[in-house]
């Protein structure tokens, strides 16, 4: 494994539901869309909320605002803002020192407590990895459906500042363990994230 760059909390796990900014290819900001009644960013929370001792929300300064009281809300640093799911990550990494990050997409709405549960002991039954991420056949790989573990904060960074933004190509080159969505799931379609309004078409 890489070497931490800060001094995680011990047993602490903390997740980042990755609510992003404007979402102008959705056309709404994603993390306000609806699917079956609920908010995207509502499921998202109550998904991590069962498996995490603390949920943060992070999302750009501009939507930061029209999050209810209730939710955490973590803004990008400013030499980070607007700088995609890298820069978001490390940001709250910054924030909220945890031995364990639970990282989910505010838009994959299908995921549940359940599902999150599950990836959590996936990856605390494997071995140590700095990342451990979903991948199936059907669903493709699933790098920010994942465990990061704590201390690679400033690591993530200096990518970011030094314009390396892509997150498949950081878990190509840190030890990542790929977990079988099949574990998580059996059903590959509650994987899905949505670029579209679901009800669109």
């Amino acid at each position: 494994m890489t070497q931490p760059s800060a001094n995680p909390i011990p047993g602490r796990t903390v997740g980042i539901l990755l609510a992003g900014g404007l979402s102008r290819r959705y056309g709404s900001a994603k993390a306000f869309a609806e699917y079956e009644g609920r908010s995207f960013h509502e499921r998202g929370h109550e998904a991590l909320s069962g498996a995490c001792d603390l949920v943060i929300v992070s999302a750009s300064e501009a939507l930061a605002p029209d999050f209810a009281a209730a939710y955490e809300v973590c803004a990008d640093l400013p030499q980070l803002a607007g700088l995609g799911p890298l820069a978001g990550l490390a940001s709250v990494m910054q924030r909220y020192p945890a031995e364990r990050y639970i990282v989910l997409p505010c838009d994959m709405p299908r995921i549940g407590p359940q599902e999150i549960r599950r990836l959590r002991a996936a990856a605390e039954d494997g071995p140590a990895a700095d990342i451990a991420a979903l991948r199936s056949p059907e669903a493709g790989d699933l790098p920010l459906l994942s465990v990061w573990r704590g201390g690679l904060a400033g690591l993530l960074e200096k990518r970011v500042l030094s314009g390396r933004l892509g997150v498949m190509k950081l878990l190509a080159e840190l030890d990542t363990l790929w977990i079988d969505a099949a574990l998580i799931h059996a059903d590959p379609t509650i994987f899905h994230n949505f670029n579209v309004p679901p009800d669109a078409g």
